[in-house]
């Protein structure tokens, strides 16, 4: 007989579904907040656009990171 959904890892559709949207929900922050942050730190110290490119860098390389993980896990 077929395993339900339910039986793989013992919780409901509905936590893996919640678990799925926090990942990508930290994907989205992951590539807001480092160029944000960046943002701010250049309006303080005047050295527009440089924090605002390494934390735009910094981020895409921690969300793309983050993709890797979630493709690899859903294997």
């Amino acid at each position: 007989m077929a395993q339900s959904d339910d039986d793989r890892d013992g919780r409901h559709a509905a936590a893996r579904g919640y678990v799925l949207a926090m990942r990508v929900m930290s994907i989205g922050f992951q590539m807001a907040l480092p160029p944000g942050a960046g943002w701010w730190l250049d309006q303080r110290y005047s050295t527009s656009p440089w924090f605002t490119v390494v934390g735009a860098l910094l981020g895409f390389a921690m969300a793309m990171l983050e993709l890797l993980k979630l493709a690899r896990d859903s294997q």
